[in-house]
């Protein structure tokens, strides 16, 4: 729950030719990246963004620049340099790190294959998916936006602290976090996006005025379709065997079931499946259908307008 900055990205393991008059753009699958490519990649990164804050006065080596966020939110500010040290910044506990819990046994950090990590900078690169996992891919793409937190894994004690497991042991074996209920509040606020910030962005052949994405990303299908639209990887015309039908999206009862644990379409009293026959959203509409079961509801007249109560003097 400490912010540190790192993006996901889901890239492509290949490249897509150009497209003739007659035939969309092609695949063609590339080998998996070396840790040398890696080690190049990270190190380009790393000379970019220092560059980039080098331009916009934002090295912690520049003199005099000032901090936007310090000056017009310098409560959250505050928040957020305690969220990158592990520090608590409010409360009783201000200034001392979040309190952890460790297993007897620390847990050795190994050499990691597609690993590699340059002053503070580090980039992983290990996790690929083979062609048509459409199960595999659903969920990469749901962990890559996954919240912060997993409120399955955190509990309350009886004294009213919160316990939070880690997903994995760190390196000097934690396996969980205690927190105050305000503290936990605390290293939330950090997390919150700022307003208009796009969490999720499309690059290269899939971005939203590329070129060829038209070409490349299948259109939405509809019911009783051949096939469903899974992705670039399982489109017929790159040459790969097409996917199984479905929908392309799930629906908002699917939705709503996924996210909240809510089927709206299951009766309690019957155990069946409920099913939409018709959406009303006038009233004059809605009444003679209320009013079957009994359910109707006389219309309320509008109050009179008034002029607002005079200030007591």
């Amino acid at each position: 729950m400490n912010a540190n900055v790192h993006f996901h990205s889901l890239v492509l393991d290949g490249v897509f030719t150009p497209p003739t008059a007659s035939a969309a753009p092609v695949f063609q699958a590339l080998p998996p990246p070396t840790d040398d490519e890696i080690a190049e990649v990270l190190e380009q990164v790393h000379a970019r963004v220092q560059r980039l804050l080098r331009r916009r006065g934002r090295l912690p080596e520049e003199p005099g620049q000032a901090d936007p966020v310090a000056e017009q939110l310098p409560l959250l500010a505050g928040y957020a340099a305690a969220s990158i040290q592990g520090l608590v910044a409010g409360g009783p506990r201000s200034g001392h790190p979040v309190r952890r819990l460790r297993s007897a046994a620390a847990v050795v950090d190994t050499h990691k294959p597609r690993f590699a990590r340059l002053e503070g900078f580090s980039l992983h690169a290990n996790v690929a998916l083979p062609a048509h996992a459409r199960a595999g891919r659903e969920h990469l793409c749901r962990y890559l936006l996954r919240p912060p937190l997993a409120l399955e894994r955190l509990t309350e004690s009886s004294h009213g602290q919160l316990l939070y497991e880690l997903a994995h042991p760190r390196a000097d074996g934690t396996t969980h976090l205690l927190l105050d209920p305000l503290e936990l509040l605390e290293k939330l606020a950090v997390l919150v996006p700022a307003p208009r910030t796009h969490l999720l962005r499309y690059h290269g052949v899939l971005a939203p005025h590329a070129a060829w994405r038209s070409l490349v990303v299948p259109r939405p299908v509809e019911a009783g379709g051949a096939e469903a639209s899974a992705g670039v990887a399982d489109a017929p015309a790159r040459g790969l065997s097409p996917s199984a039908a479905g929908p392309a999206r799930p629906d908002w009862a699917a939705l709503l079931k996924r996210v909240f644990a809510v089927d709206v379409l299951h009766c309690p009293r019957c155990g069946g499946h409920r099913r939409i026959v018709a959406v009303h959203t006038r009233p004059e509409t809605l009444r003679p259908l209320l009013a079957r079961p009994g359910l109707a509801v006389p219309a309320a007249a509008p109050r009179a307008s008034r002029s607002p109560p005079a200030l007591a003097g």
